[in-house]
């Protein structure tokens, strides 16, 4: 019969201690606004922010949108505005667009409204 190398508690103990780190460099959370007088958020949208030694790291994964900068908000902001770029130069290209492009595009107005 096999023994467990781990306890059930040091288990637990251990399972809290993996979460815990991942949870200090990674985090998912919503964002309501694009901050944009053109543009604005249907509804609210989960980003990724990553956290490094001096920098932090904004994804929307689902358009492969990044940006990074020194601070969560500067990330943030920057993330906005690459969000706004994608969708123009989507939206003025469209025609044109290969598959993947056009699935970006099919998920960003279903996000995306104009005012």
């Amino acid at each position: 019969m096999e023994q467990p190398i781990l306890s059930n508690d040091q288990y637990k103990d251990l399972s809290k201690k993996i979460i815990f780190a991942v949870e200090k460099q990674c985090r998912i959370i919503p964002i309501n606004s694009l901050r944009h007088h053109k543009y604005y958020f249907k509804n609210p949208v989960y980003i990724t922010l990553e956290f490094a030694e001096n920098e932090v790291l904004a994804s929307l994964d689902d358009i492969e949108a990044f940006s990074h900068a020194d601070t969560e908000f500067e990330a943030i902001d920057q993330l906005r505005e690459e969000i706004i770029q994608i969708y123009e130069d989507l939206t003025s290209d469209r025609n044109n667009l290969g598959p993947l492009p056009q699935k970006w595009l099919q998920y960003l107005e279903g996000l995306i409204e104009c005012r």
